[in-house]
């Protein structure tokens, strides 16, 4: 897992979504696609990109994290979303698959760092 730190952004799968974000034509439809395959996310890089694009729906709903990314920031300012509230329920759920079955939750708990878990939950509620 290249990660040095429990923030959403703080590690190898998170930042390569980014960049391909800021590279995609595809605005919000790659953001919905990453949260649609949370289920099927097998490895830790997935997990950590499906947090990602829930970071941007967070963003979009002006909930940022406390340590925002300032790549996402600037993109949801350039990609505004209308309606939220759908791409909102299914990172919501996208976030609860991460936090509760994903191979990313199992890699924190082997850790034993509990800040992962209180960083996800913090995103969960953002997007309440």
């Amino acid at each position: 897992m290249g990660a040095w730190g429990a923030g959403l952004f703080e590690n190898d799968g998170a930042l390569d979504w980014v960049g391909d974000l800021m590279e995609s034509k595809a605005g919000w439809a790659l953001v919905r696609e990453t949260l649609s395959r949370a289920n099927d996310a097998e490895g830790a890089s997935e997990g950590d990109a499906v947090l990602a694009a829930a970071e941007c729906v967070a963003v979009a709903r002006g909930k940022p994290s406390p340590k925002p990314n300032e790549d996402i920031l600037r993109w949801c300012k350039d990609h505004p979303l209308k309606n939220s509230d759908p791409l909102a329920a299914l990172a919501v759920k996208a976030v609860r698959w991460v936090r509760t079955s994903s191979q990313l939750k199992e890699l924190w708990e082997e850790s034993g760092d509990s800040e992962w878990d209180a960083v996800v939950a913090d995103l969960e509620k953002r997007l309440l």
